[in-house]
């Protein structure tokens, strides 16, 4: 059964990938699977619960890559630049993924349908950058709350806006890519410091 549902998210992940996020329903994953709609709906309750199990998959394999990316590193701002340059790499590796996930509301899904922020793994992202921003602090007083809260909104409005520049528009001309790349990650990474000075 683990199996199926594993295969089931892999079709879903091609029909997104193929024909966009209107194309993926159940319906339709249940005729590309070669199932009926209702034993469909056995593995996944809704479009939700589906969209849900796309999104836990990619936020597994992104919270691993980052604890990869820093081993072995101990400095609090090298370990943050790791971090940084991980996230852009993960995303960058992993363009259609990151457009369904940051780009796109399927017809009828809301805001509010996958509800992520109820995810365990989605607190572990959350609570690993944040260690990583306060880390960055130093010898600086303990960052406050709201200090640290907007230190890293900061940091992931940074990445997240060059992504969606580059791999939301694609055909936009972006030269010297790797540069602004370079300048993003030294932005992000001077932010953080600016936040405890």
């Amino acid at each position: 059964m683990a199996q199926l549902k594993l295969e089931l998210l892999e079709r879903a992940r091609c029909i997104y990938a193929s024909d966009g996020p209107a194309a993926l329903s159940m319906r339709r994953l249940a005729q590309d699977a070669g199932l009926s709609t209702m034993a469909l709906y056995s593995y996944f309750p809704s479009k939700q619960a589906l969209l849900e199990g796309l999104w836990l998959e990619l936020f597994e394999a992104l919270l691993a890559d980052l604890l990869a990316a820093s081993a072995g590193r101990r400095a609090p701002l090298k370990v943050m630049e790791a971090h940084l340059r991980g996230f852009l790499a993960f995303w960058e590796a992993r363009p259609d993924q990151f457009r369904m996930i940051y780009m796109s509301t399927p017809k009828g899904i809301g805001d509010e349908a996958v509800p992520m922020q109820d995810q365990p793994v989605y607190h572990q992202l959350i609570q690993l950058e944040r260690e990583r921003v306060a880390a960055c602090a130093g010898a600086a007083a303990e960052p406050g709350e709201a200090q640290l809260t907007l230190a890293a909104a900061l940091a992931l409005t940074k990445l997240v806006g060059y992504l969606l520049l580059v791999l939301g528009m694609p055909r936009y001309p972006l030269p010297e890519l790797e540069r602004l790349r370079e300048r993003v990650v030294a932005d992000a990474l001077q932010g953080i410091e600016k936040s405890f000075a």
